[in-house]
């Protein structure tokens, strides 16, 4: 190519700016290049070309991790492991709605209460307001049961409180004073029907019957020479779900003389049940002060620590001193922290 002439993109480029360049003179001086070569130009250009070298050697060097980062934006081999990464719109879909809608009540329930334990938006609402009818319309089926129990322990409060709402249809109990009357004095007269009893009655109180009434019953319970009673005396106080349960797991935690119902204290505490992070927040001081309860046996105090660090999602060592000192310095910081945190939902938000 004539040292003179220009391609013609760029010959373009300077017709389109001729009045600028008559302004210029000839030749730059000093530097050799004619009017038309516009040194902006070429500085332009060879900063793209140094970016897309820079560019492809990256990919070059990394062509492993980028295989990564486009896997986590397709659906081939996507990695097990990692961040979630969104399949649809998480919500009920309308062909969804249109077809539960024309299903008999089981089918109903039991496919809406697999839409809630998938957090899919929209089937809490309508098992909320669907489970009213389905009252005397249910039936104990091995779905339900498998269902049910991995939406007691989901981590959405909303799909455990869906779940309750289910087993109290399934098992037809009117949600009444009289209904959580007859379930106590039914486990008052028979030592063996106390499990049930118990459940049912927690789920009661969490749906607002007689609250303190009832954890009053199963309070009584849970001091009851049957190791049966107090084990599922302390279930039905975790369906409660309010702060003044708390002191209760801490003294089943401390004194009742059975490991596996101050397992199932500890874990009432930790995770199970119907209490908040908030609300598990506040059970931290006491049990700070049984790590450091000397007559605590090894086996409970190893669940204590395990309790603390699920409840404040904090990764200390088994020492009193440092999770006394963690919580004097960010404990209120932490419940702050739960409080913004909303309806976030852990594990799919």
């Amino acid at each position: 190519m004539d040292n003179n002439q220009l391609p013609d993109s760029a010959d373009a480029d300077v017709q389109s700016n001729a009045s600028t360049d008559d302004a210029l003179p000839a030749v730059v001086p000093d530097m050799g290049i004619e009017r038309n070569t516009r040194p902006r130009i070429n500085l332009r250009r060879v900063a793209v070309l140094v970016v897309m070298m820079s560019a492809v050697g990256l990919l070059a060097i990394r062509s492993g991790a980028m295989q990564a980062i486009l896997e986590i934006f397709t659906g081939h081999q996507l990695p097990v492991g990692g961040t979630p990464v969104a399949a649809t719109h998480s919500k009920l879909s309308e062909h969804e709605i249109e077809y539960i809608n024309g299903r008999p009540p089981q089918e109903q329930m039991e496919r809406l209460l697999s839409a809630a334990v998938n957090h899919d938006i929209g089937a809490t609402e309508m098992i909320e307001e669907k489970v009213a009818d389905w009252h005397g319309h249910l039936a104990r089926s091995k779905q339900w049961q498998v269902l049910g129990d991995t939406a007691l322990y989901s981590n959405d409060l909303r799909v455990r409180a869906a779940a309750i709402e289910v087993e109290l249809a399934v098992n037809n109990i009117d949600k009444s004073r009289e209904t959580a009357m007859g379930l106590w004095h039914t486990g008052e007269d028979n030592v063996k029907s106390r499990p049930f009893s118990a459940w049912e009655l927690g789920m009661l109180a969490n749906r607002g019957v007689a609250p303190d009434l009832v954890q009053e019953w199963l309070e009584s319970w849970v001091h009851d020479p049957d190791q049966q009673t107090r084990f599922w005396s302390v279930e039905g106080l975790a369906h409660i779900g309010t702060d003044s349960t708390i002191k209760d797991f801490l003294d089943v935690l401390r004194n009742d003389p059975s490991m596996d119902v101050r397992e199932r204290a500890g874990c009432s505490l930790a995770k199970s049940g119907m209490l908040t992070r908030e609300q598990r927040m506040k059970a931290v001081p006491g049990l700070i002060d049984l790590s450091d309860d000397p007559n605590l046996n090894d086996i409970t105090r190893t669940w204590v620590y395990q309790a603390l660090r699920e409840i404040t999602d904090v990764n200390l060592p088994n020492d009193p001193a440092a999770w006394r000192n963690w919580y004097s310095q960010h404990g209120a910081e932490q419940v702050e922290k739960f409080k913004s945190e909303g309806n976030s939902v852990l594990g799919n938000s």
